[in-house]
């Protein structure tokens, strides 16, 4: 059965239909009640995961080298848990990471301007025209996040394959729809689909095992095969090659690790001055 992963500019009208179409399909609902378990993990705050998924890095907020590891963290664990399908996903921003998986059904729920600046003015008490600058700069945070976590804007519509007016359309009638598409056969697991999401998942473990010595490193993976491309100097080729290996190479999964580096010239250009 196919996995269905949501986006939303709000995670609580998200997460009432989320709830009520696992409820009717007999699936698992995973939201972001799952941050405790990762944060259990990497022994983290919680909230500094909850701050990743909504904020961008500033100044004077969250570094760029934690909002980076956090994510990483969070797309670990529910790659793992997306593996075993019938799940509906909200809130954790994984429609982003899962283009190009066929057996997902990638789903935008989205309000009319009008009706998020009405429903803005009522509860903050502000005028209607404050309430629409205060959606237009949520638009852009929100287009900025995921442009610059995944390099995709979240707000194209081109990524989903369904999108849903929920200021026109009742929950009832969109859990209705979303059902209905679940049993077309595009979104039925397909070998090459459920290959494509265990090597999703592959990667997301094997980041996770680099994050702490090889933070920037980008990692592929083709079965059970891994290619990890790191920088570095000439001189420290071989020594990061056998500890890429090293951390990799015993992780459940991996068959094969090849290393490519990457040639390391503003760390060249600086020694270089010297």
């Amino acid at each position: 059965m196919p996995i269905i992963a949501f986006s939303s500019d709000s995670y609580q009208k998200s997460g009432e239909i989320a709830v009520k179409t696992a409820e009717a399909l007999g699936y698992r609902c995973l939201d972001r009640k799952i941050l405790r378990s990762v944060a259990a993990k990497h022994d983290i705050p919680e909230e500094n995961l909850i701050k990743a998924l909504d904020e961008t890095p500033s100044f004077m907020g969250m570094s760029s080298k934690a909002w980076k590891r956090y994510l990483i963290y969070i797309q670990e664990v529910v790659l793992g848990i997306l593996l075993d399908d019938n799940v509906v996903c909200h809130g954790l921003a994984a429609h982003l990471y899962l283009l190009g998986i066929s057996h997902v059904l990638k789903v935008r729920l989205f309000e009319d301007r009008e009706a998020r600046a009405g429903i803005i003015a009522k509860q903050e008490r502000v005028s209607r025209e404050k309430a629409k600058k205060i959606v237009r700069r949520k638009e852009k945070q929100r287009k900025r996040w995921s442009l610059e976590a995944f390099g995709r804007d979240e707000t194209d519509s081109s990524f989903y394959d369904m999108s849903i007016n929920i200021s026109q359309i009742d929950p009832g009638e969109a859990v209705s729809m979303l059902v209905t598409a679940t049993g077309y056969r595009k979104f039925k697991p397909m070998t090459y689909s459920i290959e494509c999401m265990k090597e999703r998942e592959l990667i997301g473990r094997v980041r996770v095992a680099l994050l702490k010595d090889f933070p920037n490193a980008s990692v592929q993976a083709r079965g059970s095969a891994v290619v990890v491309k790191i920088k570095a100097l000439k001189r420290e080729k071989s020594r990061k090659i056998s500890a890429v290996k090293e951390l990799v190479g015993n992780i459940s999964g991996v068959h094969h690790v090849e290393v490519h580096i990457i040639k390391d010239i503003f760390r060249e250009a600086a020694e270089s001055g010297r």
